[in-house]
């Protein structure tokens, strides 16, 4: 049997990304494909059982057969947290292994999705890196990086794993980063004995959130262009400028949400003569009538959101890293993307693939 762990350094580091891309691709080279997701930490209800989201998605976008209770045997509840630190946890490892059982059954390779680092769940005695070992698994480590930080991780990871570390793969780089990631990091991490199997660019499309995502997010109240909603937002920009310097400013931006107070009407129409998906306006104001006719005439949506203008940012700040693949065009970029800068055919070749 073989297993692949994909897991991670850190949370949201695109592990969904790469099992959702990898999963396709095996299938479509004539592999069977099994997926298991040990710990789930996103709680989520289906037809009243409580089940993880990720693994949700994943069963559907992959054509599982198995059950959700199978494909993701344990979710982090807070009972179950409670459960932990009193020491009264039931076996979860039994029940992961008799689920990594039914899943892999009859399959050419089981992928199996790490939670957050590869430390998530070890006070459960479920740790990314303890059940990698247990499933002797070779693991495909994600890595969002940033800078040195991130060497100093992937180092530890390797010292943990030893020879079960199939490779690295370095995501979300940004433009800037990309020459020393290249000609630097990738020759250093070789030299330890750490092969890195994809350099993947920062991207546009699968950081983008939708205007529904951010009305929800915002609890947001949506003044006009209802039908634009499911548009993507791929920027941001703080209208707190004079009107001259934000027109000149918005024009550089595509694709972007303005955020910018209710009462500033200059810069709401600034934004709405330039490529704005959407206007998030704070301090629970409404726009003049006129404003709204003209957002009703160019198809962008006004959102209307309680919070002051820094905490509106924060708030977006503190959950954008966590959106998810789950639109039809995020993954059919994520597939584009792997095809052009994840190295496939090693993956495949150090799995032991024929």
């Amino acid at each position: 049997m073989n297993t692949l762990f994909i897991g991670s350094t850190a949370g949201n580091s695109g592990k969904t990304m790469i099992t959702v891309g990898l999963g396709l691709a095996l299938k479509e080279s004539g592999y069977r494909v099994g997926y298991l997701k040990p710990l789930g930490k996103m709680p989520t209800t289906s037809n009243g059982k409580v089940v993880d989201a990720d693994a949700q998605f994943l069963k559907g976008i992959l054509q599982l057969q198995e059950p959700l209770d199978q494909i993701c045997p344990v979710v982090l509840t807070q009972d179950l947290v409670v459960r932990g630190l009193r020491g009264e946890a039931p076996d979860l490892r039994s029940r992961i292994q008799q689920a990594y059982e039914a899943v892999s059954m009859g399959k050419d390779v089981t992928l199996i999705g790490g939670a957050g680092s590869l430390a998530d769940g070890a006070f459960l005695g479920i740790s990314g890196t303890r059940l990698a070992k247990e499933f002797r698994a070779s693991v495909l480590l994600i890595d969002p990086y940033l800078n040195e930080v991130c060497l100093d991780c992937i180092l530890t990871a390797k010292e943990a794993l030893g020879d079960r570390l199939m490779g690295v793969v370095l995501n979300r780089v940004t433009p800037q980063s990309l020459p020393e990631v290249e000609q630097m990091v990738v020759p250093f991490l070789g030299a330890k004995g750490i092969e890195v199997l994809g350099v993947l660019p920062l991207d546009r499309v699968l950081d983008a959130v939708t205007v529904r995502q951010l009305t929800e997010i915002l609890d947001g109240k949506v003044i006009c262009a209802e039908e634009r909603l499911d548009e993507c937002v791929e920027r941001f920009s703080v209208g707190a400028m004079d009107v001259d310097a934000a027109l000149g400013y918005f024009r550089k931006l595509p694709n972007k949400a303005v955020i910018t107070g209710g009462h500033r009407a200059d810069i709401q129409l600034a934004a709405l003569e330039t490529s704005t998906k959407c206007l998030v306006l704070t301090g629970d104001q409404m726009p003049n009538e006129i404003i709204i006719a003209r957002a009703r005439e160019v198809g962008v949506p006004m959102i209307s959101v309680h919070y002051d203008t820094l905490t509106t940012v924060e708030k977006l700040e503190a959950v954008l890293g966590r959106i998810r693949i789950r639109e039809e065009r995020k993954v059919q970029r994520a597939r584009e993307l792997l095809r052009e800068r994840l190295n496939y055919r090693r993956i495949v070749e150090k799995l032991g693939l024929k």
